[in-house]
């Protein structure tokens, strides 16, 4: 599968985000055993339900991240409950990473944000906001794991 390829990135390049309060609409969909479990499957990651909002402070660079398309594996999300306007494919781009040199996370950028090049997600095994003292307007830094 494409989505599958091996993507050559800079493990040293260092990308920040602003942390935002988001629409809490991905722990409804993330408190699904289905959901979680395949999320574990395609990341590798024990996720606990909920995500770290972010706004990049540099556009994404897509081409880095793996793209999955929700149809592909049994997904179904209709951003309309979420009162989101959008009629295009659903999906997400996503790539593992790291944050502080210790805390694995997974970057994900869906296909209904506003701005697909800075609206992003970290998701983890760690409530991200709680260990590492977050709240909004903080920056966030993480490196893309080279898997």
């Amino acid at each position: 599968m494409a989505w599958l390829r091996e993507l050559s990135i800079n493990k040293d390049h260092v990308y920040r985000g602003i942390v935002e309060t988001g629409l809490g609409g991905a722990v409804a969909e993330m408190d699904q055993p289905d959901f979680m479990e395949g999320f574990k499957k395609l990341t590798g990651l024990d996720v606990i339900p909920g995500t770290l909002n972010i706004k990049m402070v540099e556009p994404l660079d897509l081409h880095l991240l793996r793209y999955l398309k929700f149809a592909d594996i049994g997904w179904e999300f209709d951003p309309a409950t979420q009162g989101i306007d959008y009629t295009g494919e659903i999906g997400m781009y996503y790539r593992r990473a790291t944050v502080k040199g210790k805390y694995k996370v997974c970057l994900l950028v869906f296909t209904w944000v506003s701005d697909i090049h800075t609206d992003a997600e970290l998701v983890s095994p760690h409530h991200l906001r709680t260990v590492l003292k977050l709240k909004d307007g903080d920056k966030v830094k993480f490196k893309l794991d080279s898997e």
